[in-house]
């Protein structure tokens, strides 16, 4: 949790230069790069949302998934599907500059077909 939330602020920082690019590392050992602070994020699984909120990022939340009913804010976000089966036409309407997936529990499937689109998907 405690990588989780430094990632995030380094994602979400408001650094003064706009067109300076963000990078991190995820569980993949890939680096996730952003060119602004994430801004439309969306959580692919409950855990993930209820982290966001935590680190701070609750009002950049734009979607999250079935299940994602904490804290209370959380309910009354769209939903784009289920941790285990996603809805890609309703994450693509969206728009959104950042996915956070669930390395073991999405369906690799899904986020591999959400990167090719060139989502940015952090793990």
């Amino acid at each position: 949790m405690r990588r989780l939330l430094v990632v995030l602020s380094l994602l979400l920082a408001h650094i003064a230069s706009a067109s300076s690019e963000r990078c991190v590392d995820d569980d993949r050992n890939v680096k996730v790069c952003l060119d602004a602070p994430a801004a439309r994020i969306i959580a692919l699984s409950p855990g993930a949302t209820e982290l966001l909120y935590a680190a701070g990022a609750g009002d950049k939340l734009i979607a999250a998934v079935s299940f994602s009913d904490y804290p209370d804010e959380a309910k009354a976000l769209p939903r784009v599907g289920s941790y285990n089966r996603f809805d890609l036409e309703a994450i693509l309407s969206l728009k959104p500059d950042l996915l956070i997936g669930w390395h073991s529990g999405n369906p690799t499937e899904q986020l591999a077909q959400l990167e090719a689109l060139e989502l940015k998907v952090y793990y």
